[in-house]
């Protein structure tokens, strides 16, 4: 059994470093390689097989415990606050997930290839002599099999001209032959009318007898050595299709796999690495088989010329054929999107996509007029055409998408050839019949794909090959309402349908689900979950279960029922929380400033746990969706206890009146952000000077918002009070109106039925004051008060009726906390009125 013990030190010398990269490659981190080398080379990687099917589960125990120490290390990083190595861990975790989650037995190959590059770059270095370079095993045998195929196909070359030389001399002295043979009989003739008189004589008719036997035996022999070098030219060219036909199908797996990481790569997966290498050996391959096909057809033509056929002749018709087969499949197997339309597409808006031949060129295909077709298909439809081409079932009615039609180009700078769709335009939802399983989906599960279409000629338009791409499944939707609905379809089809064959799973273990959601959030968010947050959703999307793996989540549970006791589903609630992170504080995610995904306990008992004072953190909001919440804990000087509470959830339409920074800045009472770090230290970058809004007229003073806390509703005293930031506001003289103010006030509402009535008419009043508050106001005796959310433009006259505030007024406002204003509205009230009130307001506070 081989031995890596303390391999990793002895291989990074400065010759071998700048080889450790080509052996590493994208296969396996060499970060990863560096950070668990111990645990790397403590493995027994000799017992696995990759070939055998039955060291599976070996395969998988090594890969899941690989996967622990690595988010192990995560761990750690969260612990020291080390922000920068989590990352690097994080990418570490991602890029294995998405590769070998359900190839474990590749990734045992990928360590072994790996492990031995390093002992092969050791003995070179150790011989004194320069490593060749190393690669990934696939990467290496097309490699070596394109160069064997090169070699011979250069050979078959040489051999085809020296059969033709050969026959050319095996005619002339199949002339020579013949003019022998006529002498001989011209002799006889003579002989025979002149008898013994004839001047003929018998030694001269013997010599040309010998001469005549001679160049029968020497033009027989060379008809065998032409024969038996023809049957050993068709064996070779027989033997060069072989390594051809093989190395076609190693690019197949290439490009099959390059396929698999676009498609993951659409919910967070590692993108697939750049065409150019597969390219290169497309067009090598392409060069070898064309090569192949013109020294054929120069077989046939000599074969032609002179028909010697033993029983034993190859059947050069079969060569033909297979050279024809060969350039068919490749240049089928390598017309690919290799830009994928967007996943959720709007009707009656722009949309692209990208076409790209990687055989072209070598063939002269790039010399040629080729268009390129889109068409757009039911998901069903495409799995038939991915087992079976058949371009008779795709649509002929182009005016289901707008600009379908591309010439494809040729870029020399680049070196691609290939058709950019940039313009296309659905100008409805193409037409699908609904049946069997797929009868109640609604319009955001209707899954649809793009595909591309072409015809291209080869030598002289002897060779027309149709080729196909199909892209990677979309959502075609009608309106903006429906994209939440249909980025829940895409995020299970990018994670849960194989891209071969277009199958989707309906359910799948909770682990698939968490990996698949911390994908997400990595692609989307620039930071994924850790197993904290992932089980806090295990908790949500399981309430009455204990945390287990194996437990099965379903596409039902994602997006299609409500979570426990809420209103909304388990996707609203993961995709309102990104859409926020991705809006107004993805930086301070990306930092980890935010703790995510945590329930109200577990908030509180990591506060508990603490033994500083007044520490805080930041979560996502379990009753309202996209929404963060601050939970903290603070010491009270009167009673000497520490209270744990939460402030009310701030939406992202809250965050866009007031940052997050912002908010936390203008609360005096949070200092430490857990678990140990100060509040100005972690937020101070994303502090701004104001928030300020105008009118970008100059015509309005700005408002600059500030935040306050309020206090829980007390029953025994029926003080109106509220839970969470209050915002308040200043305000100046609006000079464009003179003898009025303006305000903008925005918050959460709260008010004392005096204050109320007060400041809205009362019922009374006159039709147009009550039409401009209708829906908005609830009674109480004497008048209207407002709502918890207010949005309207109050009348003016209305209003302007009202005198200015008095100190009745301002007693009547709680005695601990402001007003607590929510919405947005707009209104002019009586110069002095509104001074009194914010100053009194402002004092208050």
């Amino acid at each position: 059994m081989a031995t890596y013990k303390g391999q990793w030190a002895r291989v990074q010398s400065a010759e071998n470093g700048r080889r450790l990269g080509e052996v590493y490659g994208e296969f396996f981190p060499l970060e990863a390689r560096h950070y668990f080398c111990d645990w790397i080379e403590d493995q027994a990687w000799e017992r696995v097989n990759p070939e055998a099917a039955g060291d599976g589960p070996l395969a998988q125990t090594l890969f899941t415990a690989f996967l622990a120490i690595v988010a192990d290390h995560i761990r750690q990083c969260d612990e020291r606050a080390d922000f920068m190595m989590r990352l690097q861990f994080d990418k570490i975790h991602t890029s294995m997930m998405m590769r070998y989650s359900e190839r474990p037995l590749e990734f045992v190959r990928a360590v072994q290839y790996c492990l031995k590059g390093e002992q092969t770059l050791l003995r070179a270095s150790e011989a004194g002599s320069s490593p060749l370079a190393v690669m990934h095993p696939r990467h290496g045998a097309i490699e070596q099999t394109l160069h064997e195929a090169r070699t011979l196909a250069e050979q078959l070359m040489v051999d085809v001209r020296s059969l033709q030389e050969n026959q050319e001399g095996i005619v002339t002295r199949t002339q020579e032959l013949w003019k022998i043979r006529m002498s001989m009989k011209n002799m006889n003739d003579a002989l025979m009318a002149q008898g013994p008189s004839s001047q003929v004589m018998p030694a001269q008719v013997e010599a040309v007898q010998k001469l005549q036997e001679t160049t029968e035996q020497q033009l027989y022999n060379d008809a065998q050595v032409h024969m038996h070098s023809r049957k050993s030219v068709y064996d070779n060219t027989v033997k060069i299709l072989g390594l051809c036909s093989a190395t076609l199908a190693t690019i197949v797996e290439e490009l099959t796999d390059w396929r698999y990481l676009q498609y993951k790569a659409r919910g967070g997966g590692p993108p697939p690495g750049p065409l150019d290498t597969v390219q290169k050996w497309c067009e090598a391959l392409a060069d070898i088989l064309w090569t192949c096909r013109r020294q054929v057809q120069q077989l046939q033509h000599q074969k032609s010329q002179v028909p010697i056929v033993p029983e034993d002749d190859p059947e050069l018709g079969k060569l033909s054929d297979m050279c024809r087969q060969l350039l068919f499949e490749l240049i089928a197997k390598s017309f690919i999107v290799e830009r994928q339309p967007q996943q959720v597409v709007k009707t009656q808006t722009r949309f692209g996509s990208s076409v790209r031949m990687l055989a072209g060129c070598k063939l002269s295909l790039h010399l040629t007029h080729i268009e390129v077709q889109a068409h757009i298909i039911p998901t069903q439809q495409a799995r038939g055409l991915l087992a079976e081409p058949n371009f008779a079932q795709l649509p002929t009615n182009r005016s289901d998408i707008k600009n379908p039609i591309k010439v494809m180009e040729y870029n020399r700078s680049t070196e691609v050839f290939g058709a950019d769709f940039t313009s296309m335009i659905l100008p409805r939802r193409p037409p699908i019949r609904r049946a069997g399983a797929h009868a109640d989906l609604s319009v955001a599960e209707e899954k649809f794909c793009m595909v591309f279409t072409a015809k291209c000629s080869l030598g002289n338009g002897d060779m027309e090959i149709p080729v196909m791409a199909i892209s990677c499944p979309l959502v075609v939707i009608v309106h903006a309402t429906q994209s939440v609905a249909a980025e829940a379809t895409m995020f299970w089809d990018s994670a849960f349908t194989d891209p071969s064959t277009l199958t989707q799973r309906d359910a799948v273990e909770w682990r698939e689900m968490a990996a698949a959601v911390h994908l997400y959030f990595n692609k989307n968010c620039e930071r994924g979950l850790d197993d904290g947050q992932l089980k806090c959703l295990f908790s949500k999307a399981f309430p009455a279960q204990d945390y287990n793996e194996q437990a099965v989540f379903s596409i039902n549970k994602l997006h299609r029922e409500s979570m426990d006791n809420r209103k909304f589903t388990f996707w609203s609630w993961i995709y309102s929380a990104a859409d926020l992170i991705k809006k107004h504080a993805l930086n301070m995610w990306a930092k980890g400033l935010i703790e995510g995904f945590l329930t109200r306990e577990q908030a509180e008992e990591k506060l508990r746990t603490l033994q500083a004072q007044d520490t805080f953190l930041i979560r996502f909001s379990e009753s309202t969706e996209g929404a963060v919440t601050v939970a903290y804990s603070e010491y009270q000087q009167e009673n000497g206890q520490r209270v744990l509470d939460h402030l009310m959830p701030s939406t992202s339409h809250d965050l866009a009146i007031m940052g997050l920074a912002n908010r936390i800045k203008g609360f005096a009472f949070l200092k430490v952000l857990y678990p140990n770090t100060p509040k100005d230290s972690a937020f101070s970058s994303f502090y701004t000077a104001a928030e300020i809004t105008t009118d970008g007229e100059g015509l309005y003073l700005p408002t600059v918002l500030n935040v306050k806390r309020g206090r829980r509703e007390n029953s025994s005293s029926g003080a109106p009070s509220c839970n969470g930031s209050v915002t308040t506001m200043t305000a100046e003289s609006n000079p464009s109106t003179p003898g009025s103010m303006s305000a903008i006030c925005t918050g959460d509402v709260a008010h004392s039925p005096s204050i109320a009535s007060t400041l809205l008419p009362s019922p009374g009043a006159p039709a147009s004051s009550q039409s401009s508050a209708a829906g908005a106001g609830v009674g109480t005796s004497g008048g209207l008060t407002l709502p918890v959310s207010v949005a309207g433009i109050f009348d003016a006259t209305a209003l302007g009726m009202l005198p200015p505030l008095s100190e009745q007024v301002m007693s009547s406002l709680p005695s601990a906390d402001p007003m607590h204003l929510s919405g947005q509205f707009d209104h002019q009230f009586p110069s002095g009125g509104l001074d009194e009130f914010v100053d009194s307001w402002a004092n208050r506070a």
